[in-house]
């Protein structure tokens, strides 16, 4: 490792967290509605609460903020080093930093982020994985599936590159982590929520798991399955 990427490890591992915990959306709630978003609602300081709590204008500057976070970690990156694997811990160290620091899960971050890291990757999780959404309709197999697909198209792009496929798998662990820890901003009250942004709620908030059979009388050998809670 030459000096400048030693100085590039350094800047990864250091400015990439500080970055991811830059409050931006907590900045917007408060220039735009007066009051921290971290004291309304679930408390999570995110996209989503962005435009549950403050409408579209709010929530358009969050998703530039946010993207912006995810598309400099990986340039940030790709100053320094050739090896793509730097450009996934650049993200990895930008999420950790959304999460301890800002109270966020970094979605809007690694999804803008992997789009410069490769954008064929990204078209094509994004064309399986909302081909695949809206079969299913549930939220939270959705997310695990997008991560899974994440997982599986930089495999398959980059086969002989275990240490990327080792990142790829550590970034999605660590968003599985992440969303297992923080509240769904989208089962919050459609009728709470600002009025241009409801509809969003409403559609988000009406695919959720699979909930028991709705006929009082239940076919012979049907199980019931009771509802369950998106963390």
């Amino acid at each position: 490792m030459t000096l400048t990427q030693v100085w590039g490890a350094l800047a990864v591992l250091l400015v990439c967290p500080l970055l991811g915990g830059l409050p931006l959306i907590d900045g917007i709630g408060r220039l735009t509605l007066g009051r921290r978003l971290s004291q309304l609602g679930t408390g999570n300081v995110s996209v989503s609460a962005a435009f549950y709590h403050g409408g579209k204008g709010v929530g358009f500057l969050a998703i530039l903020s946010e993207a912006f976070k995810g598309i400099a970690a990986v340039l940030l990156a790709r100053a320094f080093f050739e090896e793509a694997v730097w450009e996934l811990i650049a993200l990895i160290a930008l999420v950790m930093g959304r999460y301890w620091l800002a109270k966020g899960a970094g979605t809007t971050n690694v999804v803008w982020g992997i789009v410069v890291h490769d954008p064929i990757a990204a078209g094509l999780i994004f064309l399986i994985g909302g081909i695949s959404f809206t079969i299913f309709r549930d939220r939270r197999l959705g997310r695990y599936l997008v991560l899974g697909l994440l997982v599986l198209v930089l495999s398959l792009r980059h086969p002989n590159e275990p240490e990327l496929i080792a990142a790829a798998i550590a970034l999605a662990g660590l968003l599985v982590w992440i969303y297992a820890k923080i509240p769904d901003d989208l089962q919050l009250p459609t009728a709470h929520g600002k009025s241009d942004t409801q509809p969003m709620f409403r559609f988000f908030g009406a695919i959720a798991p699979c909930k028991p059979w709705p006929n009082p009388s239940t076919p012979a050998g049907w199980e019931p399955k009771p509802p369950t809670s998106l963390s």
